[in-house]
């Protein structure tokens, strides 16, 4: 079976800055795009818990949080988080790999 795109097509972020100069401001999975492939994203931080979590990824996260796993405040904390990339349907081994995030 003959894959129209591989794991080595995904270009994936590897920091992102969402202070508003319009650099990196996203987490983006590029490469794929007319492939046909659905994007599911998970995002955990330093001690394994999932702060965000998308089955439908349209590359729009910017550091917030899903969850209230950071407190009261609606953006991560500038650090290293990690993710899980799945490209559904298409029949390739999940890709994973940190992040950095600078929300400040």
């Amino acid at each position: 079976m003959v894959l129209p795109c591989g794991s080595e097509d995904a270009v994936i972020s590897k920091t992102v800055t969402a202070n508003n100069d319009n650099i990196n401001e996203f987490f983006t999975v590029t490469g794929v795009e007319t492939c046909g492939f659905t994007i599911e994203l998970q995002i955990y931080n330093r001690w394994g818990a999932l702060i965000y979590e998308s089955k439908d990824y349209q590359n729009d996260w910017n550091g917030s949080s899903s969850k209230a796993s950071i407190g009261n405040s609606n953006v991560v904390p500038t650090g290293t988080y990690y993710y899980i990339v799945n490209l559904k349907n298409s029949g390739l081994k999940p890709l994973a790999g940190p992040i950095y995030v600078a929300t400040k």
